[in-house]
């Protein structure tokens, strides 16, 4: 079991938060969970370690995007440990309309299946839901 952790390379450096150099130093490690003993430097699937947050793990798997979310932020799961990522596909609502966008992340054991749900919603309080399966690689809409 590891600990994923973004973290500078010195740990021990005193810096600036609001340098912006700071964030281009910045790096993903596996840590122990056991020893917290640095394991294995990790490359990020798309290169860059800004602009991205973890929208939820399971089993060892990521789920990545925008740190903002908008409404064609593109969506990835991320296995860190082999290093493989997948890019989910665009979802085929209209989601333009929607003012905020809230991503989760998890396994159902019952069909085997990593999901990511994707909830949005409008001022007026219009609400969708739509569920991705990694297994399909396919968005199902969620009906009221």
């Amino acid at each position: 079991v590891y600990l994923l952790c973004l973290h500078h390379e010195d740990f021990e450096r005193k810096f600036d938060v609001d340098d912006p150099f700071v964030k281009q130093d910045l790096q993903w490690s596996l840590f122990s969970n056991e020893t917290f003993e640095q394991r294995f430097k990790l490359k990020h699937p798309l290169g860059s370690t800004e602009h991205f947050g973890i929208y939820g793990s399971s089993n060892g798997v990521l789920c990545i995007s925008d740190e903002i979310l908008k409404p064609k932020s593109r969506i990835h799961i991320w296995n860190p440990t082999i290093g493989k990522y997948r890019t989910v596909p665009l979802s085929i609502t209209d989601d333009t309309k929607f003012g905020y966008i809230a991503l989760q992340f998890g396994f159902h054991p019952g069909v085997n299946d990593y999901k990511v749900v994707r909830m949005m919603c409008m001022d007026n309080k219009a609400f969708a839901v739509e569920v991705y399966s990694l297994a399909t690689n396919s968005w199902k809409m969620i009906e009221a």
